[in-house]
């Protein structure tokens, strides 16, 4: 589905991060899996047989690296036609402190990387896509940021500001660039096992579907967005929740 195609998946060092990297390898992609500081995990991935997959160190928050990154990739004449944004931020402490709690600079910390980090990476790799023929960049939101949270205040105000972006930069680069969003819900993957055992079978019975969603789920939504299936779709955000 992916044959001659090159993907920048960031955040490729997470749970699902990782997964879509995997899937749109083994679609035919050609695969930059970066990370900024999982190294191991992501160089996991270059072991995969018969994928293309090489992993590289990059900070979204960090503009400057960003652009020296997508700079590097047009002078070796290798041009993205798929940019997927998984990388993220969070912690213990962010999500589960009480308004009154956070430190200002928990916001500032999630807001670098999950808006100003994807942006930087969707402006760049705009300019480059497919040597000008177009492309597609898909957004990681958060059911959290369609529909509030009780936890995780700024985490859920980035991911709703993320879907704020993804409608306008996909009306800015429409029609050479699409620009979609996906916004998992309760997924047996990453933050979910700060919960306890209890509290997650709380949170899989939520969902109308009775469970909680795989990264795979997630990943074949991205797959959806990244390909030609979606060639009519933009500034759009796929909720991959379960019904909640």
């Amino acid at each position: 589905m992916l044959s001659s195609k090159l993907a920048v998946v960031t955040g490729a060092s997470g749970d699902i991060g990782s997964d879509v990297a995997l899937l749109l390898a083994e679609e035919g992609a050609e695969v930059i899996a970066t990370y900024n500081s999982r190294k191991k995990e992501a160089e996991k991935l270059e072991g995969r047989r018969g994928l293309r997959i090489t992993a590289e160190k990059l900070d979204v928050g960090d503009e400057a690296a960003v652009k020296r990154f997508f700079a590097a990739l047009e002078e070796s004449s290798r041009r993205p036609d798929i940019l997927v944004n998984a990388a993220g931020h969070s912690s213990r402490e962010i999500w589960f402190g009480r308004p009154e709690e956070l430190d200002p600079r928990a916001w500032t910390s999630v807001y670098m990387v999950d808006v100003v980090g994807s942006f930087n990476c969707a402006r760049e790799a705009a300019a480059l896509m497919n040597g000008g023929r177009g492309g597609s960049i898909v957004n990681f939101s958060s059911a959290a940021g369609v529909t509030g949270h009780t936890e995780g205040l700024p985490y859920t105000a980035a991911k709703a500001a993320l879907i704020a972006v993804t409608k306008s930069l996909a009306r800015m680069y429409a029609p050479r660039v699409r620009v979609n969003a996906v916004a998992p819900g309760n997924i047996d993957a990453g933050s979910i096992r700060w919960y306890a055992k209890e509290q997650i079978r709380r949170l899989a019975s939520e969902s109308p579907l009775g469970r909680l969603g795989s990264r795979r789920e997630v990943s074949n939504a991205v797959l959806f967005l990244a390909s030609d299936l979606s060639s009519f779709v933009t500034g759009q955000t796929i909720l991959v929740d379960g019904g909640i």
